[in-house]
């Protein structure tokens, strides 16, 4: 993560995350859309990350990006799905109950 004072940002843009989006509209990769939201909620972030919840989610996704750029689709894939199981142990029953699971 860059540094700006007490604020952070992320090191991948927007623009970066749809070439995933593209992929996963191609039928290339599988992505659900509460995840695609999210790699594009980490693209934008600029603020305080007291607890290091988002350098650690940030943390994953420029190894997802480097696969993909590769052409490596397969392995891509596997760490989105690791990316999407481990983020679905973190977040809330009431926030679950809300996400839309479906696949772009």
């Amino acid at each position: 993560m860059k540094t700006y004072g007490a604020r952070k940002a992320t090191e991948f843009t927007r623009k970066q995350i749809g070439v995933v989006y593209r992929m996963a509209k191609a039928g290339d990769l599988k992505v659900e859309q509460w995840i695609m939201s999210e790699f594009y909620d980490l693209a934008d972030y600029y603020g305080y990350d007291d607890n290091g919840s988002v350098a650690a989610s940030e943390a994953r996704i420029p190894e997802i990006l480097e696969k993909v750029f590769a052409g490596k689709a397969e392995e891509a894939q596997a760490l989105i799905d690791q990316y999407t199981a481990n983020t679905l142990e973190l977040i809330s029953r009431k926030r679950k109950d809300s996400i839309n699971r479906n696949y772009i």
